[in-house]
């Protein structure tokens, strides 16, 4: 008996059904993959790019599996006491893959974090890539927000048991906080340290903090939530009895954190530092 004569007789009288199940996954593959060329002949970033794949290639397998669902609907029903039978076994032994799905809808549904969205998750910090049905896969950040050139993934079914903390839920520009440990040695002169670091945040941010100011008000307006208001703040944490830290809160734009965090970092010591050539 040949290949062919088998799967008549596994499949009796659903030949059809399985010819169209094989063009609609086909059609689905062919459909992802043209995308995929259109985008990458297009003039925009790779972020939004990577967005507009992501969510282009989950429509169109969801509108395939539907499709597909609603072809073997009659089938399907004519096996329904067996499915349940069925769906409480898989139920039972594959919990953590029906976890990622539900979390996948949780997402889709809620949506705690998106694609280009920096988040902090299980001990994992980076910025988010690509969200599918089971995972969400990350390029890992460090502390200063630089790209460490690994990719995390983490399964969808943990947001329901795990907290998550989205580090750009502002829209464009996000408030950072820079620590500065001050030495002993200087706590006698708060004022000069704190002017410094006004002068520094101030300069770093000048090119972009009225904008900043309008985009944290106009976020507050909307949402109904008191946000913090853009501008620079200045304080110290004193909880560490060996030394003060300086914590400085800047307003700056997605992804140049870490500019900013030098720029103000370097300024405030060159202000602080005694100069060199006025003991010569």
């Amino acid at each position: 008996m040949s290949i062919f004569e088998r799967l008549a007789t596994w499949i009796p009288g659903h030949w059809e059904k399985v010819i169209l199940t094989a063009l609609l996954v086909g059609m689905a593959l062919l459909a992802s993959h043209l995308w995929a060329r259109y985008l990458s002949t297009g003039e925009m970033s790779a972020e939004k790019r990577r967005i507009h794949l992501v969510w282009a290639r989950n429509i169109i397998w969801l509108v395939a599996l539907l499709i597909i669902v609603s072809v073997w609907a009659s089938t399907i029903a004519g096996f329904a006491l067996s499915l349940a039978a069925v769906a409480g076994a898989l139920l039972i032994v594959s919990k953590e893959l029906v976890m990622c799905v539900h979390g996948y809808l949780y997402v889709s549904l809620v949506q705690p974090y998106k694609i280009g969205d920096v988040i902090e998750f299980n001990q994992l910090r980076g910025r988010v890539v690509d969200i599918d049905m089971f995972a969400t896969t990350l390029v890992e950040l460090d502390k200063a927000g630089q790209r460490t050139g690994k990719v995390a993934e983490f399964p969808n079914g943990l947001l329901l048991t795990h907290p998550l903390v989205n580090a750009s839920p502002n829209g464009a520009y996000e408030l950072h906080a820079i620590q500065i440990p001050i030495p002993e040695r200087m706590a006698h002169d708060l004022d000069r340290i704190e002017t410094a670091a006004w002068a520094a945040a101030d300069h770093a941010t000048a090119a972009w903090q009225d904008e900043a100011k309008a985009h944290f008000r106009k976020l507050s307006e909307e949402n109904f939530i008191e946000l913090p208001s853009g501008k620079t703040k200045v304080s110290w944490d004193f909880s560490n009895a060996e030394h003060l830290v300086l914590v400085i809160r800047v307003a700056c734009p997605i992804g140049q954190r870490a500019k900013v965090e030098q720029a103000v970092f370097r300024d405030t010591w060159r202000a602080l530092s005694p100069d060199p050539t006025a003991s010569a």
